[in-house]
């Protein structure tokens, strides 16, 4: 009986023994099966997650592109401001980090705590370019996990001028508008990063043994903007706009020869600058400024002379009427009176399909392809589509919606002989060394009249300037040609009373034209409504300016500069250099290109050079000395007197360029090239002198 009790006993101990032996089996089993899942399967999660306790990743920002105008002058450019993030998985005292920020930059704890507690993420920005007045109190915040990083901001250069053209960028310096957002791609650069450690006494310090990659900056742009001209402009159109008492208004100053954009700037409905490009965007019905078209083809397809009689029917003709009433007029004095019963007849004659194809090939209806981003392409009927009414009111400028950029392109047509330009905005793409990455031409789209037709159309309208409804846009000594244009806005669906949109479209000198300027103010309200009233004083003021400014040398053909050259980085007497007449900018550009010692006298920045003279130093070099005048007449001389330029021989353009930045009086007898001046080249000018200038042409009145 007892070694039966026994033999039981012993059973059930060694049943326990074998129990727990195969429960502690399977434990360790499941402990090696999870050790092999930590340390094999799941071995990248697991250090990726002991990574984050010690390391984080920081980005290094990339400095935006420069954008400068057409002579280098940067439009926008960069200043670097403190930001602050952390990586919450580093921070040591977390509320300790928020109640800190939260003194400094009186804000409640709670913000940056809830920015510190975030999950998932070794990455949070504190503070974003912080106002300068705090840097004082951050400059040696050392606070564990937290990072001061420098970050390139974004700033106008010149109290925001061109800022439409240029446009904007966000917080993170991508581009929004303008020129930032059509080539953020080339401007934005690209970012690097450094891995950061943090040691074992909590310090964070780079990871020497990861990769480091610095920021690449972005490329620099150059404009075909002249920030002189957009400064006349955005001035000159501000004071149009108030001086009318009118919603808005833009204007496009262009080079006829080249296409490219000199200045561009539009004001929205409440009379403040719009972000928008409301030249290339917005669309209007142009009114008399597109009889152009039908003017154009009629005389391109031989259809009227400009001397041929059109019957003008007293000035009233199926519901349209005419501002001079007259029962007839020639080709040339519809043109100059902006008789629409007079283009309707040339209209007729011409037909739809006619009409259709020189509109299309002015370029209405189809975008010009201007480098920026937004352009509209209009509205332009097909003859398809035409009512029995479309003709007559197209012709006139109704039915067809065109923006301000085509209307200036068409004009500029004319003005370079009948050979259409494409505009562009972009001028170079250079790398941030400077290295050319591409540089834009100027573009022929089509021949769309001939020279004569082109020449025809520019008597016609200097005709419109000197005789017709474009009088206040004239210019003493300067030919101007110009149309102007008054439409009635459509208000709800029908054509306003009182709302107007007054145009003038001008090109200068007539008789070898470069410049155009396009003026457009939106319904003016000071009782004034017709464009030769209202816009086209604006663009005399601007057109007056310009001229005053550059003498229009800057925009002519390029002339024969064979005696611009150079031998050495020396100056002798012998050396055949002539830099008169020249933007101190180029100047000085030309000289260090080619290591030739200078000095300046005068003004440095907004001049010109008036003479030049070597000199020796104090160790018997000889170098160049540049007497520069601004280009605003701020220069005065001084008691050492500046010699007068030899101006003989010269163009009259190229002589007010000169003259007009001495600061002093001046008179000018007669047009073309001067013949003789009074004092003499080389004699001393003195405050208050009046120089007196003779031309080979006696003006005609």
């Amino acid at each position: 009986m007892r070694e039966t009790e026994n033999t039981k006993f012993k059973a059930n101990t060694e049943r326990r023994i074998t129990i727990f032996m195969a429960v502690f089996a399977l434990l360790f089993i499941v402990i090696l099966y999870k050790l092999f899942t930590i340390q094999v399967i799941e071995a990248a999660r697991y250090q990726l997650a002991a990574k984050k306790q010690y390391e984080s990743r920081i980005s290094l920002k990339s400095s935006r592109g420069i954008i400068f105008d057409r002579k280098m002058n940067p439009l926008v450019s960069n200043i670097v401001m403190y930001s602050f993030a952390a990586d919450p998985n580093m921070v040591d005292n977390k509320d300790s980090v928020a109640q800190i920020f939260a003194d400094i930059f009186k804000k409640d704890k709670s913000y940056y705590l809830n920015k510190l507690n975030q999950q998932n993420t070794s990455f949070v920005w504190l503070e974003r370019r912080i106002d300068p007045k705090y840097e004082s109190q951050v400059k040696d915040l050392n606070l564990s996990g937290v990072i001061k990083l420098n970050e390139p901001n974004r700033v106008f250069n010149y109290e925001k001028l061109s800022a439409q053209i240029v446009g904007y960028t966000d917080i993170d310096n991508n581009g929004l508008s303008g020129v930032e957002l059509e080539l953020n791609n080339l401007l934005e650069g690209k970012e690097g990063y450094v891995v950061m450690q943090k040691d074992g006494l909590g310090r964070k310090r780079p990871a020497v043994e990861y990769p480091r990659e610095e920021p690449v900056d972005g490329n620099n742009v150059i404009l075909t903007i002249d920030m002189n001209i957009q400064k006349i402009v955005e001035e000159e159109l501000q004071a149009g706009v108030e001086a009318n008492n009118s919603s808005g208004g833009k204007v496009i100053v262009m080079n006829v020869k080249t296409g490219e954009i000199l200045a561009m700037h539009s004001i929205n409905l409440d009379g403040s600058s719009s972000d928008k490009i409301a030249e290339i965007t917005d669309m209007y019905e142009p009114g008399s400024t597109f009889k152009i078209v039908t003017a154009a083809a009629a005389l391109e397809e031989n259809l009227y002379s400009k001397y041929d009689i059109i019957n003008t029917y007293g000035g009233e003709y199926m519901n349209i009427k005419d501002s001079h009433k007259s029962s007839s007029l020639t080709f040339t004095q519809v043109i100059e009176l902006s008789s629409n019963i007079g283009t309707n007849q040339i209209a007729g004659k011409l037909g739809k399909e006619r009409f259709y194809k020189y509109a299309r090939d002015f370029g209405f209806g189809i975008t010009t392809g201007l480098d920026l981003p937004g352009e509209m392409k209009g509205k332009l009927k097909r003859p398809i589509e035409f009512s029995p009414v479309s003709l007559n009111y197209m012709s006139i400028g109704y039915e067809v919606l065109v923006t301000a950029l085509q209307m200036a392109n068409a004009y500029s047509c004319i003005a370079n002989g009948g050979m259409m330009m494409k505009p562009f905005i972009i001028k170079k793409i250079l790398e941030p060394n400077g290295t050319l990455i591409k540089e834009f031409k100027p573009v022929e789209i089509r021949n769309v009249i001939s020279k004569n037709t082109a020449k025809q159309l520019t008597e016609m309208f200097v005709g419109v300037v000197e005789r017709g409804t474009g009088k206040d846009a004239a210019i003493e000594n300067i030919k101007i040609a110009g149309k102007t244009g008054t439409s009635q806005k459509l208000v709800d669906g029908n054509y306003s009373k009182s709302k107007y949109t007054s145009s003038f479209i001008g090109y200068f000198p007539a008789d070898n034209p470069q410049i155009v300027v396009a003026v457009i103010i939106d319904a003016p309200g000071n009782g004034e409504i017709y464009g030769g009233k209202v816009s086209a004083p604006i663009f005399r003021k601007i057109s007056e300016r310009i001229i005053n400014m550059t003498g229009l040398h800057e925009f002519t053909q390029p002339e024969n500069n064979a005696d611009l050259v150079y031998t050495s980085n020396t100056i002798s007497e012998h050396t055949p250099l002539n830099l008169v007449n020249f933007d101190i900018s180029d100047a000085v550009k030309f000289l260090n290109n080619n290591e030739i010692p200078f000095e300046i006298q005068g003004p440095k920045k907004n001049s010109v050079v008036i003479s030049q003279e070597e000199i020796k130093d104090e160790n018997g070099s000889s170098k160049l000395k540049l007497i520069t005048a601004g280009n605003d007449g701020e220069f005065k001389i001084s008691k050492e007197s500046v010699k007068m330029p030899d101006l003989r021989g010269m163009s009259l353009r190229k002589c007010i360029k000169i003259i007009s930045g001495l600061g002093i009086n001046y008179k000018i007898n007669g047009t073309g090239k001067v013949l003789a001046q009074m004092p003499e080249a080389g004699s001393k000018l003195e405050n208050g002198q009046q120089v007196i200038i003779n031309c080979s042409d006696p003006l005609v009145n």
